[in-house]
């Protein structure tokens, strides 16, 4: 690569970081310059081994990589970066200092995007690095759409919490984990009391805002970081407790219920006062009996939540677990 006594600087702000694979210093260090001349962080490494072990540590999403290494060869380093898993797209350009048009079409076979002579002008590699930008830049930004999209999909708009469907599916998880590893779930079904009246009092967006306050609220209240709150409703709210039993969860349950009562809601209608009526239902792990559902355990918390309700609201109750059947009795 031939040196120029005038490039011209490219904008210094964020770009990616360049990882440069060759053991030759002097190419090493004359690619290192030009491309942190325009505006590149860069990182060195001697062998396609060191690279494979530095991308491992720390992601670099554009590769420069020699063809003729010591032990492992670049179009090898290629292959290994095309079948490995990275938390982004890696574009690869390949050096060699041979003008061989089946070297060319060999290292594109081997996975590289773009191939530089040695002796290329630094223009050139200005160029190319621009492309290589380019792509990264885009695969970036469509990976970071689709993922909030994912999470758009997963998650109530209003509250930000985790949406009904997500809520089943986490539910079915933490389900399995249980039975299989014979461990306690619980979960939680909340409903805001009398919130029709707030919505007809004050408005939907008044409400509105009590949703987002009671979300936060119970989130706070939660005992641990891994327990599951979703809204499933309108004004009603699930949990899951992992490694919970039936007792420990009417524990959390009338924690929560505590929480809401001494915490009135400020809105834009001033602070208003809600309580939530809780239901609570668990997985037994009884061998002998036909095993539970996920239906089973919501049942029995929606049984308890209509008994709260019936009782006068602002209640927990721990419904009883359903009357057992032996596994001799299905059929």
């Amino acid at each position: 690569m031939k040196p120029t006594d005038s490039i011209p600087l490219l904008n210094a702000a964020s770009r990616p970081t360049i990882l440069i694979v060759d053991d030759d210093e002097t190419i090493q260090e004359l690619v290192n310059l030009y491309t942190q001349e325009y505006g590149f962080q860069t990182r060195p490494c001697a062998s396609a081994e060191a690279a494979l072990e530095e991308m491992r540590r720390s992601f670099c999403p554009i590769v420069i990589t020699d063809v003729q290494m010591p032990g492992m060869g670049g179009l090898s380093l290629c292959r290994k970066l095309r079948h490995g898993k990275w938390p982004g797209y890696v574009y690869v350009i390949v050096m060699t200092g041979h003008d061989v048009e089946d070297g060319v079409i060999e290292a594109l076979d081997a996975g590289a995007d773009d191939y530089l002579h040695k002796n290329a002008q630094p223009a050139e590699l200005r160029a190319r690095l621009r492309v290589a930008e380019r792509i990264v830049t885009l695969e970036q930004r469509l990976r970071r759409t689709l993922e909030s999209k994912a999470r758009q999909a997963a998650s109530d708009p209003l509250t930000d919490l985790p949406n009904r469907r997500t809520f089943d599916r986490r539910l079915n998880a933490e389900f399995k984990r249980a039975r299989r590893f014979a461990e306690s779930v619980s979960v939680l079904l909340i409903d805001a009391d009398h919130f029709k009246q707030v919505n007809d009092e004050y408005g939907h967006q008044v409400g509105d805002e009590v949703l987002r306050h009671l979300a936060v609220t119970l989130r706070e209240h939660l005992p641990r970081e891994y327990d599951v709150l979703a809204r499933i409703g309108g004004e009603e709210f699930a949990a899951i407790l992992p490694h919970t039993s039936r007792e420990d969860a009417g524990v959390v349950a009338e924690r929560l219920r505590a929480a809401i009562e001494s915490s009135p809601f400020p809105t834009t209608a001033g602070k208003l006062n809600i309580t939530v009526s809780i239901g609570v239902g668990s997985l037994s792990n009884r061998l002998n009996t036909e095993p539970q559902t996920t239906l089973d355990v919501l049942d029995e918390a929606d049984r308890g939540l209509y008994e709260s309700k019936r009782l006068g609201r602002n209640q927990v109750t721990v419904a009883p677990a359903a009357e057992p059947r032996t596994l001799l009795e299905v059929g």
